[in-house]
Order: C-alpha cells, then structure tokens, then sequence
C-alpha cells in the first residue's frame, strides 16, 4: 500500500501578513523538486469551503495566520483541540475562520485522519498593504524551512523503506 499524498494548504488574503499562508506555498513550491509527493494549494478565504479540500485528503497540513495580540511572526502549532475550543476572534482572520471549518468538517465526518495545523501570529489583517511586515516574512521563512526539512525527510525515508512482501 502506498503512502498517503501530503495536501499542503495555504489559507490566506491578498491582505498585509494575513498572505503568509500563500506566501509559505509559493516559497515551497520554489524550494521542492518535482517529485515530492505532496500537493501545495493556497486558497483565498475559503470557509465552509475548506471542507471540500479536506474531505479529498488524507494527510494535511494547513498553515494560516493567527490573529492574536503578542509579537507577529511567532511560530504555534495549535492542536485540532485546542483551535476547535477556542473563539472566533482569537483564532483565524476571515469571518467564517478556520477553526469554524474544522468544526464542521468535524461533524459531518470529513476532516483527514492526519491533520496538522501551522500558524504564524499576526497583530493585523485589515492592511492595505500586499506585502508582509518583517516579523512576519521571518516568520515566514521559518516555517517554510521547518516545513521543507520534513518534507525532505519525509522523501529520505520513503525512499530507504525496505521492500514489503507478502505473506502466503
């Protein structure tokens, strides 16, 4: 049996550092050679829409920003709990958020049965701005190398995996 392919969502705006997550797609997509088995998507404020995405994967990272007062570009990996538990105005940055999504994905039985969330905190999501403040675009590239080097190795050990018989 094979391995499940890795979906790798950005979730993001055009908007200031509320773009880290496609920022983090497009830097690793420039980073990957072209037989790593993932898939790298970036979505414009999906809500409920996001289901659909994660209804098709098995395995899931999805990176999007934190809106939290605090110092912006911190790296959290929230658990599926504790985002799902949390407030809206604390969690995610575009009305319907993400931890919405997932509760509904959730309940009706369709989030992937490994999924890991990688956020970056933002102060702001309203800017008018389409670049990142510098905190954040450190941050951003941060994560796109912690995320790199697992993919990486993640490839080292598929490939170094001993070859499975059957047995009769």
């Amino acid at each position: 049996m094979s391995a499940a392919r890795l979906q790798v969502i950005g979730v993001g705006s055009p908007a200031g550092d509320d773009r880290l997550g496609w920022e983090v797609i497009a830097r690793l997509k420039a980073k990957l050679p072209a037989q790593t088995r993932c898939d790298l998507c970036a979505l414009d404020r999906p809500g409920a829409s996001l289901i659909e995405y994660l209804a098709n994967a098995e395995w899931c990272w999805l990176v999007d920003a934190l809106l939290i007062e605090g110092t912006p570009g911190r790296y959290c990996q929230p658990g599926l709990e504790q985002l799902m538990r949390s407030g809206n105005s604390a969690v995610g940055s575009h009305g319907f958020g993400l931890a919405d999504s997932l509760r509904l994905a959730e309940r009706l039985g369709m989030l992937p049965a490994r999924l890991e969330l990688h956020c970056l905190t933002i102060n702001a999501a309203d800017t008018l701005s389409e670049q990142l403040s510098p905190a954040v675009d450190a941050g951003v590239n941060g994560l796109v190398e912690r995320l790199h080097q697992r993919l990486v190795d993640d490839m080292k050990h598929a490939d170094a995996e001993p070859q499975r018989y059957r047995k009769f």
